[in-house]
């Protein structure tokens, strides 16, 4: 049961790799796996040049720190799960706060959506995202 938490918590940071990887005889660094992403990023968000530069920093500083920091625990012989989920949530919690600095509103939950965490979102018919709760209220609303 342990293993599934410590594979879990790896896997946002390898999984990119992974795929990557069965292409090629090297595995991805980091900084690759972070270039990748915010390509995808620039086509599914439209984002401007200057966000593609700071996404990209955000994401190449982050990808970067919290494998190092993953490492360190694997150094230091720690096998707790928990331990390694716990530096997982932190880095993303940095990620997504930095993110939310440089998106807009429908950018930035267009990335939650992305990373898996947008689930309470719902496109509206106006091609813009709302809370699901908050698109109930809308169409239950005579207009």
């Amino acid at each position: 049961m342990k293993k599934i938490f410590l594979l879990s918590a790896l896997l946002m940071v390898f999984s990119a790799a992974n795929s990557f990887a069965q292409n090629q005889d090297k595995e991805p660094s980091m900084e690759e796996i972070a270039e990748r992403h915010t390509k995808d990023l620039v086509k599914k968000l439209g984002l401007t040049d200057s966000q593609e530069f700071y996404v990209d920093s955000i994401l190449t500083t982050n990808y970067v720190g919290m494998k190092d920091a993953l490492d360190d625990l694997r150094r230091s012989g720690m096998q707790d799960p928990e331990n390694y989920r716990y530096v997982n949530l932190q880095w993303q919690q940095k990620t997504m706060d930095a993110m939310k600095k440089v998106l807009d509103e429908q950018q930035y939950i267009g990335y939650l959506r992305y990373i898996g965490k947008g689930k309470d979102y719902k496109k509206g018919k106006d091609g813009k995202w709302y809370l699901k709760s908050e698109l109930k209220k809308q169409n239950k609303s005579p207009q």
